[in-house]
């Protein structure tokens, strides 16, 4: 996992951001996250900006393996703050996880834990996990929303 200072891309005015409850937002910017899964899909593929959002409905998972292997303290997590960036690789349905021999070598226990994977949603592929050493805060938004630094 990379950890750096915020680089957000002033050559656009906005940049495309997706907000995440916790543990799963540090989880995806940890670069321990690496399927995002979701019951829609979308065309745009690039730099996303990971939100992690107020709620707090992840509290009590964790708590529990795997995720408590990585988050010792979930109230100690980032709230209400862009916290990282990852690249949106893909997006493919659950099912053709199990069809494709690369994409099934990433779908690990821990992995599979982290996501929900049942027929009919989709699988979102990120790459370059990078968890910003200086928080963003700022109010999330609901599918990916545009962020104007």
């Amino acid at each position: 996992m990379k950890k750096s200072k915020p680089h957000l891309n002033f050559a656009f005015n906005e940049q495309r951001a997706l907000s995440l409850l916790q543990p799963w937002a540090s989880l995806v910017v940890m670069g321990l996250k690496r399927i995002e899964t979701r019951s829609w899909q979308t065309a745009y593929r690039g730099p996303l900006l990971i939100h992690a959002s107020l709620g707090k409905k992840g509290k009590v998972l964790a708590t529990e393996l795997p995720f408590s292997k990585y988050i010792t303290d979930f109230d100690d997590l980032p709230f209400g703050a862009i916290i990282g960036q990852v690249q949106l690789e893909d997006i493919v349905p659950v099912e053709r996880l199990f069809y494709t021999a690369e994409k099934l070598a990433a779908l690990t226990l821990e992995e599979k834990a982290f996501g929900d994977y049942t027929k009919g949603r989709y699988a979102w592929l990120l790459t370059e996990a990078v968890r910003f050493d200086e928080m963003i805060p700022v109010k999330g938004g609901l599918g990916i929303w545009k962020f104007n630094p």
